[in-house]
């Protein structure tokens, strides 16, 4: 029997080392299934934030364009407004001839050209206008112009711009800027 009962003890020892080692196994590997998992958790979170991040960048992005789309389009019916507005002002400001105090106007017009060139000008005007500045003027011609002058020397050399035309086109952009107070304040 004592071949039995080392054959026995060395079961019994095997199985204990078996219970051992399987114990050490399972606790390494619940171990390592805890490290995964919590590497899990880690990759997750960070991939979670990693998408927040990227989708609030992407709300921020549409958010962006849509409010540069929307001033655009602001800024362009501005625009349009105030071209509008700008044709409407010089539609009335072309029918000046028609209103009283143009010819007192027109006239003071050709005479401070007159003392810068000298009295032998050139006065070019509209049609409408030749019966009043005959009466100041001796050399006029007639030109498709909406009201005003522009005097000449008479060799053509130095003129002075007094049209209707010239003159508010000299001063489109400070009519611009007002419009643009007065309608968008």
């Amino acid at each position: 029997m004592g071949f039995e009962n080392i054959k026995e003890n060395l079961l019994q020892e095997a199985k204990r080392e078996e219970k051992r080692i399987l114990g050490e196994a399972e606790k390494e590997a619940s171990s390592i299934i805890n490290q995964a998992k919590e590497q899990a958790g880690k990759i997750k979170t960070e991939e979670k934030k990693k998408a927040s991040e990227a989708v609030e960048r992407d709300r921020h992005e549409k958010i962006s364009a849509a409010k540069l789309k929307s001033n655009k389009i602001i800024s362009d019916a501005r625009n349009k407004l105030a071209d509008y507005s700008l044709d409407e002002i010089w539609n009335d400001f072309k029918e000046s001839p028609k209103k009283k105090g143009y010819s007192v106007f027109l006239k003071k017009q050709i005479k401070d050209a007159e003392k810068q060139l000298g009295k032998n000008t050139i006065v070019t005007i509209n049609s409408s206008d030749s019966n009043t500045v005959k009466k100041y003027s001796k050399n006029i011609q007639k030109a498709g112009i909406s009201g005003g002058a522009i005097i000449s020397t008479k060799d053509k050399n130095v003129s002075i711009d007094s049209s209707l035309e010239s003159i508010f086109e000299n001063n489109r952009e400070e009519i611009r800027g007002t419009v643009f107070k007065e309608l968008f304040r």
